[in-house]
């Protein structure tokens, strides 16, 4: 889905939300920009179960507000493939402007050869403190924005099936299966095309984190941990356990549309592992009836604190311009979190550290936001490794799903991908500490 977010061409005023620019000309033209919210349900991750455009309505709220503040016309491309569409424009010498990716690792990817622009000098103390967790920094430069944030490491459930639970969430994750035991049916649906398997990388990369902590975490995402390891083998043998009480046909389950057995009479399942893009369904389905509680430690972790995975979407600059570095700016300061926070009903998440909890518009938007201000968050380990990696995980898991006595061969095919990718292609990026 390619348009023009906007028709203003008023003169420019780099105005609110820091777009004043710095030594720079004054913008007054375009800029390109592409992300992968679109407002055709194409699928991929997050989509938004034929409901066109609700994450590409929110962000769409902001580029029009930014045309408002600057008289710069945005063009906007929305497409889930970003990583495809991105490096055919590179390739080709016609870069967008401004990209929004989804993955870390295809932000890294283009910095050797010089194709992405660092933006030390475009936001300098621009922010200040508050500002600071939101740069990625790469080989000593900052070159990313993270601008919308996910917290992954959410259990959700239906208020009035688990009625015990908002006052007793389970504290470690020994305690949550010992008390539901054969009881509890997770809600599981892995279908999510084209990229089908990463509500099953999710689970992975949750329960390594939880049980194995962030260092460790770090170490794998870095390449650093064998795939046949016993570390991992006891990783993907809990999420079989799991698998073994879900939702039947999780392979043709939509993600999305898994939890909402939840709010069925009688329930479907009853615990959903999801990000906080869930509420957009449960929402619409059973308002008021949902609420979540973090995912436990594994007991042997009970005292290391709060741990949270995160995924991230991070502006990356391709194209090196006064109306680039102006949308970049206004896309870190505090009017387009306002705008996007708004527009999106309260489930855009920031790490700014500028940002009240208490701004979000009821308890669990509250909650959630209160889950990045707090802890250790840990970046996704998909987003991070190398698009080989990724996809060779995102295809383990529909196999083990399927046919759970192939684990072994499973582990080992994935550890000859990783023993197989240059050291250059991985990215160690460090968990954040709040």
């Amino acid at each position: 889905m390619r348009r023009r977010i906007g028709l203003l061409l008023v003169p420019a005023l780099l105005v609110a939300g820091g777009v004043t620019a710095c030594g720079d000309a004054t913008p007054t033209g375009r800029v390109t920009l592409l992300a992968s919210w679109s407002e055709s349900p194409e699928g991929g991750e997050k989509p938004d179960d034929g409901q066109p455009g609700i994450e590409a309505a929110a962000f769409g709220a902001v580029l029009r507000d930014f045309e408002e503040q600057t008289g710069i016309v945005v063009d906007y491309q929305g497409t889930r493939d970003v990583s495809q569409v991105l490096r055919s424009g590179v390739d080709r010498g016609s870069p967008p402007h401004v990209a929004v990716l989804p993955r870390l690792n295809d932000l890294q990817t283009y910095v050797p050869s010089r194709k992405l622009h660092p933006l030390d000098d475009v936001l300098g103390d621009h922010g200040g403190a508050d500002l600071a967790p939101q740069l990625v920094t790469l080989q000593g430069q900052v070159y990313g924005l993270s601008v919308n944030v996910v917290p992954k490491s959410l259990v959700w459930y239906a208020r009035d099936q688990r009625p015990e639970l908002p006052q007793r969430p389970p504290a470690t994750w020994e305690e949550l299966v010992a008390a539901d035991g054969q009881r509890t049916r997770w809600c599981l649906g892995m279908s999510a095309p084209p990229l089908s398997g990463w509500p099953g990388t999710d689970w992975i990369e949750d329960l390594f984190l939880h049980r194995w902590g962030a260092r460790t975490y770090q170490a794998w995402t870095a390449g650093d941990v064998a795939w046949d390891s016993p570390q991992m083998r006891a990783v993907w043998q809990a999420w079989g356990a799991v698998a073994r009480t879900s939702t039947p046909n999780a392979l043709l389950t939509g993600f999305n549309v898994a939890g909402l057995g939840m709010f069925a009479q009688p329930p479907e399942c009853h615990l959903d592992h999801q990000g906080s893009y869930i509420v957009h369904d449960y929402r619409r389905q059973a308002p008021n009836r949902f609420d979540f509680f973090p995912f436990p430690p594994f007991a042997a972790r009970a005292d290391a604190g709060t741990t949270t995975e995160i995924a991230e979407d991070v502006v990356g600059m391709f194209q090196d311009t006064p109306e680039a570095r102006a949308l970049i700016r206004f896309l870190a300061g505090e009017r387009a979190r306002r705008v996007w926070r708004e527009a999106s009903g309260g489930l855009s998440f920031t790490l700014n550290r500028g940002t009240d909890p208490a701004s979000y518009p009821d308890d669990v938007s509250r909650r959630i936001a209160e889950t990045l201000t707090r802890g250790t968050l840990c970046r996704d380990a998909s987003d991070l490794m190398p698009a080989a990696m990724t996809a060779a995980f995102h295809r383990a898991v529909l196999h083990y799903l399927d046919a759970p006595g192939d684990l072994p061969v499973l582990l080992r095919e994935l550890e000859t991908v990783r023993v197989g990718i240059p050291d250059g292609e991985w990215l160690d990026l460090p968990c954040l500490t709040r």
